[in-house]
């Protein structure tokens, strides 16, 4: 069964996963001016970009209608991968900032933005969707 395409709340959690992004990015490389705007409004839109794709695995899953589809550790392993890309991103992007040797973001705060990118479909569907969901267009 294919479920529908989650936009609204993808990019709802994906801004606000972005958010705390911006706040970690603000302590960790906050010394540098404001370098450290554009760092974090560039994280923003990767952020949100990463959430869609995680909680759209189903759907995609769903259109391919391939039997191997239909597994739960699938979808635990695939979001895991989008999880660890977006930590790599996170941390290649805060490794050149110019004209500063050794910043970057603290690992915890790259692990912690991964995991919730990983868990951003359940964090939905288990906690904000009866919270934030009845306000959403649809």
């Amino acid at each position: 069964m294919v479920e529908g395409l989650i936009i609204l709340p993808a990019i709802v959690m994906g801004a606000l996963i972005g958010l705390v992004e911006v706040f970690f990015v603000h302590s960790d490389e906050g010394a540098m001016g404001m370098t450290w705007v554009a760092h974090g409004l560039h994280a923003l839109p990767f952020t949100i970009l990463f959430v869609f794709v995680s909680m759209n695995i189903s759907f995609v899953f769903g259109l391919l209608n391939l039997a191997i589809t239909e597994s739960f550790a699938i979808d635990l392993g695939i979001r895991i991968v989008i999880a660890i890309i977006a930590m790599l991103k996170i941390a290649g992007a805060a490794a050149i900032a110019p004209g500063v040797r050794g910043v970057g973001e603290k690992i915890p705060h790259t692990l912690i933005v991964g995991a919730l990118v990983f868990a951003a479909p359940y964090i939905w569907e288990y906690l904000l969707a009866g919270i934030i969901g009845p306000y959403l267009p649809f």
